[in-house]
């Protein structure tokens, strides 16, 4: 095999299946062809801010191509960590849920969409400072089909802390990790 076949290959998988928007922190690799991938999403340090008023947030992580999407397992890896001041943003060992979904989050309670490839995992930020918590691990469920047939699907990792009392101020949370996702493009039958 020449040198340069699998950058190719690895190039034209990422086109035929999406992009990762351009995000610091952020990096996607698509591997696999004919419909069938596997997308590694690897984060380090990627930053998410989180508003008080909202106690949530997201970060989109993965755009795909038109069609019906069916997404057929994955791991998740994360770590988290605080740059900001905690004593007076996100505070020490604030309860936190994360999921991955088709939908942004829109409340400090994850459900529906924006729990609808990873459900909702909580974890406790027990890292002090800007110091990355423990791992906090998950399995995509089950099997999923998600239609973007009409508009393109998107991934996002959702972040929502349980109560008010665990950020006292506008804040940063910082992922590292890595999210696995094995999936198929059905088409678009438009």
């Amino acid at each position: 095999m020449t040198r340069g076949l699998p950058r190719t290959l690895s190039r034209a998988a990422s086109r035929e299946a999406g992009l990762a928007p351009p995000k610091f922190g952020l990096k996607a690799v698509t591997t696999g062809q004919g419909g069938s991938y596997r997308t590694v999403l690897t984060l380090a340090g990627m930053q998410v801010p989180v508003a008080d008023a909202l106690a949530y947030a997201s970060q989109k992580l993965f755009d795909f191509v038109d069609g019906k999407v069916r997404i057929k397992g994955g791991t998740a890896r994360l770590q988290f960590a605080v740059p900001t001041p905690r004593a007076s943003t996100i505070n020490d060992n604030a309860a936190l849920t994360w999921s991955l979904g088709s939908a942004a989050a829109s409340s400090a309670t994850l459900s529906g969409p924006m729990v609808n490839v990873l459900a909702s995992t909580a974890r406790t930020l027990d890292g002090v400072g800007a110091t990355l918590s423990t791992a906090s691990t998950a399995d995509v469920a089950a099997a999923v089909t998600l239609d973007g047939t009409v508009t393109p699907v998107d991934l996002y990792l959702n972040l929502a802390f349980a109560t008010g009392t665990d950020i006292d101020a506008d804040g940063t949370l910082a992922v590292t990790g890595t999210i696995t996702l094995l999936w198929e493009n059905w088409g678009d039958n438009a």
